[in-house]
């Protein structure tokens, strides 16, 4: 199950495109959604070179293999540093907007079963050699079967923390995973023992296709649209002899965020306004510096109580704020303007509510500032990606589609049309298509293979200045 979750979660995968879109589904309303385009991780290890020493920084700039150069703390890495020197570092987060990947030389190789930290001091006591076992492990004779058969898998120099899943694997699926993690370890140790350039020694699972994993393997509801994804995840479940009838393939005439009407909530996702339930609603307006949510009480009942009023809007707009927060991945200084409200224990209580909606994240991914003088909710939340709009839009006030996001949504559209039956059945197609989107679907592309096996065989396609980035014609020859 997602971490934090409940039984009523599922997720819905679309990977019909050159994406993946992962829709949490928690009490049948769409919780968060991830997309997934490939390219680089967090956890990913690459052997880089120091470009540069920045002391002011405390810190050292890194040159990497495909990816922007990164950041690397002094306090992240055993040892000085100086430029030019090689050295095996890890992403710990992600670059965004205009600044690059930040790194950590203290190397956690991940696997689906355990983490492998391969270069633990062997003098610190805590934690050479140390296996951390699942809090949740309550059974003591199965917790002092894995201490034992660890115990003889352990060297001093490494560190296990074994996850909740592979808690109930036999002692040959531990001790394989722990031979496969350690052979990521070799070779990274081998690229840096003879560096010629910067390459990446270990591709990470993407947090996308760590959610899903944990989520199937947990026994969670997944349901598949994109017949080599839902093959993957039961190739997956089946090598560990798990059941898969929780894993469902969607092969409705529809696409399965039409179908589950996924696609609207993306709509409103990317529009400043969100209505709230029982009136009322919210404006959310990103800026480079911060994210300012208005709450107005337009459209809610009316009250003679003007405080209770302000006091029963506000606390219907605090789980949907913390909702778009997440659905539209948000980070940062987060400025909320709520209905003047009467009283300290009124703004108590949607900071209370704020709380509750937040969960786990309140356990380290988001701040609270409290009240201003002004009357104002400040609070900070880490970032974790790049936002929705940034993926899908630029900003007002031309938010026209991205390239990516513009090709993805005519893969879908013409996909669309193939299996609700408007393209016709089956015949030669010409697509018409904006001039930059004809070239991402050139020959041998990923995006041409997925056109031929939705239409049987691959389309011609021509280019026609005159729809947008996001348009296209299809006609039947």
């Amino acid at each position: 199950m997602v971490a934090g979750g409940t039984e009523t979660d599922r997720l819905l995968i679309d990977a019909v495109a050159c994406e993946r879109r992962i829709a949490l589904i928690r009490n049948d309303r769409l919780a968060r959604l991830w997309i997934d385009r490939g390219g680089p991780a967090r956890f990913d290890i690459h052997l880089g070179r120091v470009s540069k020493i920045l002391p002011e920084m405390a810190a050292a700039m890194v040159v990497l293999d495909g990816v922007d150069d990164g950041l690397l703390p002094f306090d992240r890495i055993d040892g000085p540093l100086h430029e030019g020197q090689w050295v095996i570092v890890q992403i710990s987060r992600l670059g965004f907007e205009d600044k690059g990947p930040k790194l950590t030389g203290r190397i956690a190789i991940e696997g689906l079963g355990m983490i492998l930290r391969p270069n633990e001091h062997p003098t610190d006591a805590k934690r050479g050699g140390l296996l951390e076992l699942p809090r949740k492990l309550k059974d003591e004779n199965r917790r002092a079967v894995l201490m034992t058969l660890f115990k003889g898998l352990i060297a001093r120099e490494e560190g296990i923390t074994l996850r909740s899943l592979a808690i109930d694997w036999d002692d040959g699926a531990l001790a394989g995973e722990l031979g496969q993690l350690r052979a990521v370890w070799k070779r990274a140790q081998a690229a840096l023992a003879s560096p010629a350039k910067p390459v990446v020694v270990f591709k990470a699972l993407s947090d996308a296709d760590q959610l899903i994993e944990r989520h199937v393997m947990a026994g969670g509801e997944c349901i598949v649209d994109g017949s080599d994804e839902f093959v993957r995840l039961r190739g997956l479940l089946r090598v560990r002899g798990l059941d898969d009838a929780h894993l469902i393939r969607h092969d409705g005439a529809r696409l399965l965020f039409d179908d589950q009407d996924i696609e609207d909530d993306i709509a409103t996702a990317l529009q400043p306004r969100v209505p709230l339930p029982g009136g009322g609603w919210i404006a959310v307006e990103q800026t480079t510096a911060l994210c300012a949510i208005d709450v107005n009480a337009g459209g809610s009942d009316s009250d003679n109580d003007q405080a209770r009023r302000a006091e029963r809007v506000n606390l219907r707009a605090a789980p949907e704020i913390v909702r778009q927060l997440q659905l539209r991945n948000i980070g940062g200084l987060v400025v909320i303007d709520p209905l003047r409200m009467a009283g300290k224990a009124s703004r108590d209580r949607f900071e209370t509510a704020l709380r509750d909606a937040f969960g786990p994240e309140m356990s380290g991914a988001v701040q609270f500032g409290g009240f201003t003088r002004l009357g104002l909710f400040e609070l900070t939340r880490q970032r974790g990606g790049i936002a929705l709009v940034d993926l899908m839009q630029g900003r007002l006030p031309d938010p026209m589609p991205t390239r990516t996001a513009a090709l993805n949504f005519v893969l879908r559209s013409v996909i669309r049309d193939m299996r609700s039956g408007q393209g016709g059945q089956g015949g030669r197609y010409r697509l018409y298509l904006s001039k930059g989107l004809v070239a991402d679907l050139a020959p041998g592309s990923h995006g041409q293979q997925i056109l031929e096996r939705a239409m049987g065989m691959a389309p011609e396609l021509a280019a026609d200045e005159s729809l947008s980035r996001a348009d296209y014609r299809l006609e039947k020859l």
